[in-house]
């Protein structure tokens, strides 16, 4: 008998095995229960064969109270009595099944709608509706119970207020003090960050911290001797002229995916399309191979420059400067309008103006399309402002230090597409150099990198723009040519592992 139940227990696994060979995982019982035969609850029996004796069970995934409920993952379980007398967890209910999940904290396990910071109930930690706690802070007139829960951070008697009595804010650029109501606003001193002298002295910007007018901070360090502040490299990879068969006189330019719009004459915008060529014949585009790149180091694989359409200009303010691209849009600011800028809808040739900002003679810009934020310069002044739109002017943000440029003549702001972070990198017009700069988590502005490399041709930078193959297209009046790889490409390039 010992022999045929050994017998017996081997034919067993053999068509257990067999049954499992194409995929169906039926006979691996399902839940929590090991070694169970399965059944439509999709969790196991329970039970696996005695040695020797095909009706002897052993009781697995077993329970000690029958009728208890607990939650395991998404599902309430119930234990049960099965037909051979063992305890064992089966699915009562799937709470996923409603986009629930399974709740303990209360007398029984059951399925709930999870709390979040959009359901429209005051739960969670919440200080009031959706908002206070984990959820994002409360508007004005919210309740409250810190001044980390509301907008404003202020919280006085339980409720947000608009500010605390005596703090300062800026307003563009004024200067204003919280009432003691804790509801309005006084204006105070308006800064002026747009004297014609440039003058660190006499232009000013506003403090929330002080409440005063301060002098616009110099951010960030020069390339010193011997280049002892560049933390970077970058490099060179196309220059194209009119040698090339094109109608080059680039003196600003932006790109758009594989495209490059150049400001020709001020009332043309030619469009190139660029393209990469296998040049080095190993079956791979390398954007980013150059011979002085340790990372991808090898010959520079060819691109070639094919112009796709020239577009007739008509601002009826005069003539289109520094260029922002768009899938349908060019936006530039036109001379001699002052704060102004203006976009170009391609396909119908229409002129709008979406910038109506006053005193700040723009000459380059930049956008951020996350935030939704317009950056200007003015090249006679190495500052950057930000357009704010509620107060509509122009405001200074930083001024950064001498690159050893003849004036500021590249900006751009490029999000990391790998982290989202946003930089403004900007560039002097004589300059090899590329400053990096972003915000801090209190909002003030650092330099993080200062990038070099070096150019035989001595190239000027006339307007510099980010898109194509993921570098950088700068016009020289006479010439288009392409900067970026290295360590400029930690923050610009999607392929890149740091």
């Amino acid at each position: 008998m010992k022999k045929s139940g050994v017998i017996t227990g081997i034919l067993a696994a053999i068509l257990v095995v067999g049954a499992g060979a194409c995929g169906d995982d039926s006979t691996e019982g399902g839940g929590s229960g090991d070694g169970g035969t399965g059944d439509a609850s999709g969790l196991g029996d329970g039970h696996v064969p005695g040695d020797g004796d095909s009706d002897a069970y052993q009781c697995t995934n077993t329970c000690d109270t029958l009728d208890v409920l607990r939650c395991e993952g998404t599902a309430v379980q119930v234990c049960f009595e099965d037909e051979h007398g063992c305890h064992v967890w089966k699915i009562q209910q799937d709470c996923a099944d409603t986009t629930q999940i399974c709740d303990d904290s209360g007398d029984a396990p059951t399925c709930v709608t999870p709390e979040t910071c959009d359901d429209g109930i005051q739960n969670q930690d919440e200080s009031d509706k959706d908002c206070g706690g984990v959820c994002p802070p409360c508007p004005v007139a919210s309740q409250c119970n810190g001044d980390d829960d509301c907008e404003s951070g202020a919280c006085t008697n339980g409720i947000c207020q608009l500010c605390k009595a005596g703090t300062f804010s800026c307003f563009g650029n004024t200067v204003r003090q919280c009432a003691n109501d804790e509801g309005s606003w006084i204006n105070g001193a308006t800064c002026h960050p747009f004297t014609n002298d440039f003058s660190p002295t006499n232009s000013t910007m506003c403090d929330a911290t002080s409440g005063t007018c301060v002098a616009i901070p110099i951010t960030g360090n020069p390339p010193g001797n011997n280049d002892q502040n560049v933390t970077g490299v970058y490099y060179k990879f196309a220059h194209f002229t009119n040698a090339d068969g094109l109608l080059v006189t680039a003196y600003d330019v932006d790109s758009y995916q594989d495209l490059i719009y150049a400001n020709r004459g001020g009332a043309h915008i030619d469009c190139y399309r660029v393209t990469l060529l296998d040049s080095d014949g190993d079956g791979k585009l390398e954007p980013n191979q150059h011979p002085d790149n340790p990372d991808n180091p090898g010959p520079i694989e060819q691109r070639t420059l094919t112009l796709v359409q020239t577009y007739d200009v008509t601002t009826g303010t005069g003539s289109l400067t520094e260029l922002y691209a768009t899938a349908d849009k060019l936006y530039f600011p036109p001379n001699p309008e002052q704060g102004d800028i203006s976009e170009y809808v391609m396909a119908s040739n229409q002129v709008n103006k979406v910038v109506d900002g006053a005193d700040l003679t723009v000459h380059q810009i930049s956008y951020d399309d996350v935030e939704h934020v317009w950056y200007a310069s003015n090249e006679y002044a190495r500052r950057l402002y930000a357009f704010d739109s509620d107060a509509n002017v122009w405001v200074p943000q930083f001024q950064y230090p001498d690159m050893v440029g003849g004036h500021l003549d590249g900006q751009e702001f490029v999000r990391d597409p790998n982290t989202g972070i946003g930089y403004l990198y900007v560039s002097d017009m004589t300059s090899d150099y590329i400053g990096q700069f972003t915000k801090d988590a209190t909002g003030n502005w650092l330099q993080l990198n200062l990038f070099q490399y070096n150019d035989p041709n001595g190239e000027v930078v006339e307007g510099m723009g980010y898109g194509a193959l993921n570098h950088f297209w700068a016009g020289a009046g006479s010439a288009i040519y392409e900067l970026g790889g290295g360590d400029l490409s930690h923050y610009t390039d999607p392929t890149h592992q740091n």
